[in-house]
């Protein structure tokens, strides 16, 4: 059976990326959506701030890698990163967030019982979602080798290895996440370089908006599953208290 496209869209983008770009002003550290008639609020999490309304490069890489079915609303980076971005050097990003929506159900009311229902059928379809040899996993791959290409102006081929479903961590009332370890390979003329990526991938259902938060940490310890886990649940309590 063919996962339904609402339940794809949280796996399409798990990478880690390099840039160097150009500041603009600084923004506000809380930023607001519109999502057909309702207004939603997203606070930075603690230490962070929204990145791709400050850095072109950022936001253009971000959104020629989102799954073509979303719309990339934010992305998040620590505070010492965007000082380094400010001063016009950085390297690999290690620790970054971005929030999504499905373009399909922007403007929709997303009822309890519908996010009851999506929770329940990723709990049966998620793993062929996450099978590496899926057609889903395939074309997600070959966007990314895509994307990753046009913005680096060379070949670019991206690889993963099989997803490790580590887990839910956070099943609350309007929250879903489970947690993934992924290795992920990209090669082109500059080499090839392999990443532990871990990423914690959560529906939250919002003002009767379904929205996707993503958590991403390189992985170097058993401390950064702790880690990313305690972040994501805090922030996105957060994002439901300034809503």
């Amino acid at each position: 059976m063919k996962a339904p496209p609402i339940i794809i869209g949280p796996f399409a983008i798990l990478f880690l990326v390099s840039a160097a770009a150009i500041a603009q002003t600084r923004k506000a550290d809380v930023a607001t959506f519109q999502l057909g008639d309702q207004v939603i609020t997203i606070p930075a999490p603690d230490g962070f701030e929204e990145a791709a309304s400050q850095f072109e490069s950022i936001k253009n890489r971000f959104t020629l890698t989102e799954d073509p079915g979303n719309d990339m609303l934010a992305v998040h980076l620590p505070h010492a990163d965007c000082e380094k971005l400010r001063g016009g050097e950085f390297g690999p990003l290690t620790f970054y967030t971005k929030i999504s929506v499905r373009k399909a159900v922007r403007d929709v009311d997303f009822s309890a019982e519908r996010f009851a229902n999506l929770v329940s059928e990723f709990r049966k379809s998620g793993s062929q979602v996450l099978d590496i040899n899926s057609p889903t996993m395939k074309a997600t791959l070959e966007h990314l080798s895509k994307g990753l290409s046009e913005l680096s102006k060379k070949e670019t081929q991206v690889d993963m290895s099989q997803p490790v479903n580590l887990g839910e961590f956070d099943t609350r009332p309007n929250v879903y996440s489970v947690m993934l370890l992924m290795n992920f390979k990209t090669q082109s003329s500059d080499g090839e370089v392999s990443t532990l990526i871990l990423g914690g991938l959560s529906y939250v259902r919002v003002k009767q908006r379904l929205i996707y938060v993503y958590t991403y940490r390189k992985y170097g310890s058993k401390n950064d599953v702790d880690t990313l886990r305690d972040f994501t649940k805090q922030w996105i309590g957060q994002i439901l208290a300034a809503n």
